[in-house]
């Protein structure tokens, strides 16, 4: 009998010891942050994997160190060599930076997403991080899907809302089947609506926005506050709160991780 796709994958590390880390902007002491998620005991893979997002998302921003790491990420998160614990906050983390809100510039200081008053994306100067690390998370999404194939958890999810132009089918089975089942956790299946209606390109009405912002204080004070950047698209809003619930179902209020509150 095969084995599963997520155990024939090769060693999630391969090639680590490569890169230059330590002379890529934010990139000390990622490859050893790494090992240790894959490789270490619990508690040194939790403390690791909260490093790990501390180093490559500082403060919802990403770096020229976050690009190169996302196909290690991706490895990671779609390989069963990896303890389940560490790949779910991988998965999450990949979500995070598809969904970053900034980028470093070479100087150092922050570039941040912004839009115009019809709600285009206003070009950044390069390098655009941003852009850059959303493309790899994106191009490599399909390798986590797969080795998730049907299985209902709160990263797919996650990482489905944050780059929902590459979500495959049977992901959206997945979601709609979170979504009207009765016995689905509340947030999940929060999550799994706002999934089908990204993937399914229905217009993000203000209506909208507000049913799904009253389901936890944190976003409905958001909402409410006006706390998102100016003229931020709707749909981006609602990737943004989709994620949370994700996360929220996963790990509760009082987890550490990669959160996004903006």
């Amino acid at each position: 009998m095969d084995l599963p796709p997520a155990w024939q994958r090769p060693d999630p590390l391969r090639g680590l010891e490569d890169m230059p880390w330590s002379v890529l902007a934010h990139g000390a002491g990622v490859d050893d942050l790494m090992r240790r998620v894959v490789h270490g005991e619990r508690v040194t893979r939790e403390v690791a994997c909260q490093a790990l997002a501390d180093r490559l998302l500082v403060d919802d921003t990403v770096s020229e160190a976050s690009v190169w790491a996302v196909p290690f990420l991706i490895e990671m998160g779609a390989s069963y060599r990896v303890p389940a614990d560490s790949r779910d906050r991988v998965i999450f983390m990949l979500a995070a930076m598809a969904l970053a809100g900034a980028g470093f510039t070479d100087g150092g200081k922050r570039t941040r997403r912004r839009w115009n008053a019809l709600g285009r994306e206003l070009p950044r100067r390069p390098p655009d991080w941003i852009t850059q690390t959303r493309y790899e998370v994106a191009k490599g999404a399909h390798k986590v899907f797969e080795a998730l194939a049907g299985a209902k958890v709160a990263c797919s999810m996650a990482l489905a809302i944050a780059v929902p132009e590459v979500v495959p089918r049977h992901v959206v089975d997945v979601a709609d089947a979170l979504a009207s089942a009765d016995r689905s956790p509340r947030l999940l299946a929060l999550a799994a609506r706002v999934l089908l209606h990204l993937v399914d390109d229905d217009e993000v009405t203000p209506a909208l926005l507000r049913a799904t912002a009253q389901c936890h204080p944190e976003l409905l004070r958001a909402y409410r506050d006006k706390a998102y950047p100016p003229n931020q698209p709707p749909e981006v809003t609602l990737q943004i709160m989709g994620y949370r619930y994700a996360f929220l179902a996963a790990y509760g209020d009082d987890q550490e991780g990669v959160t996004i509150t903006r």
